[in-house]
């Protein structure tokens, strides 16, 4: 029969170590994710660049990928996040909508509070 810690063991055991806690917040729509960390990097590299392409470069996530993501986000709200543009003597590009800014704009305010919040409590219960 395994033994249990009890919280003295486990006092003991942290001590001298350093204990840190660390939480991600990700948004789902219908059980699935619609927003997190990568699709915001994705997002904010495509405003930064105004093109996939460099957005790609930057996240190191695949040009075929992000598509698929932003496809997969515009289709779960049935609205347009990024609008592109076809390449040709100007070349082509891309800029996210206003709704698409709004939503990183939210989305960091929120992730930042929520993650200090979650963090404190862990702290408290692990020191």
């Amino acid at each position: 029969m395994k033994k249990h810690l009890d919280e003295m063991d486990l006092d003991k055991i942290l001590f001298d170590k350093k204990l840190a806690v660390r939480s991600k917040v990700w948004l789902e729509l219908n059980d699935k994710p619609f927003m997190g960390e990568g699709r915001y990097a994705i997002l904010s590299a495509i405003n930064r660049h105004g093109s996939i392409i460099k957005a790609a470069e930057e996240t190191n996530v695949s040009y075929r990928r992000i598509r698929g993501v932003i496809r997969e986000m515009e289709q779960a709200i049935n609205r347009k996040l990024v609008i592109t543009f076809r390449g040709g003597k100007e070349g082509g590009g891309a800029v996210i909508t206003e709704l698409a800014r709004e939503l990183l704009l939210r989305f960091k305010k929120n992730d930042a509070a929520i993650r200090n919040v979650v963090d404190a409590l862990y702290q408290r219960i692990f020191k």
